[in-house]
């Protein structure tokens, strides 16, 4: 195993699910639900913990529940922000169930004291949802929430952040459930 990763990694099954009709975490893959395929992806972070809404009675897992009221991912970095004890944490979705632990690895690899996120960039987009963001900014987050902001990917603009190059098939989203048939078979063919 390699090293461990200095900092946390928070995942978010907050979600409301409604395009998927039930909770992504609990989908499975090849008989392995796309939390544990997640959670396994982050085993060399110091830390893991699970971020949502309520904790379900069946996780097993670290959970933060989210500090503010609202549906939305950057709710949920600021509830990782304020409880982490590292500098850099892992701000990843459940809608990502390509993820691997070298995949993250590349993108802790590529951090910067200088900037503020270390996010992968796929076709000119910007994976906010499976991005590294420094403590420094849990008051900046909480600023831009208190302003009726909630787009992670607008907060995203207005910071320093370290864009990594990636192949997008590594950051499919799974938003719907022909969604698992497609990502079943990429798994199939990796």
């Amino acid at each position: 195993m390699s090293h461990f990763i200095s900092a946390t990694a928070g995942i978010l099954i907050g979600g409301q699910s409604s395009r998927f009709g039930s909770p992504k975490w609990k989908v499975t893959m090849n008989g392995i639900t796309i939390l544990d395929r997640l959670w396994e992806a982050c085993n060399r972070f110091e830390t893991r913990i699970v971020i949502g809404k309520e904790q379900p009675r069946e996780l097993g897992k670290q959970f933060l529940k989210d500090e503010l009221e609202g549906q939305a991912p950057i709710i949920g970095l600021y509830t990782l922000l304020k409880n982490s004890t590292h500098d850099w944490n892992l701000l990843l979705s459940c809608d990502l169930p390509m993820m691997t632990a070298g995949l993250l690895e590349k993108i802790w690899e590529n951090r910067d004291s200088e900037k503020d996120i270390i996010a992968p960039e796929s076709d000119a987009h910007l994976q906010v949802t499976c991005a590294f963001y420094h403590r420094r900014l849990a008051d900046t987050v909480e600023a831009f929430i208190s302003n009726g902001q909630l787009s992670l990917y607008q907060f995203a603009k207005t910071v320093e952040c370290n864009k990594v190059s990636m192949p997008e098939k590594q950051f499919f989203n799974m938003n719907a459930p022909e969604d698992l048939d497609t990502a079943e078979k990429q798994l199939r063919n990796e």
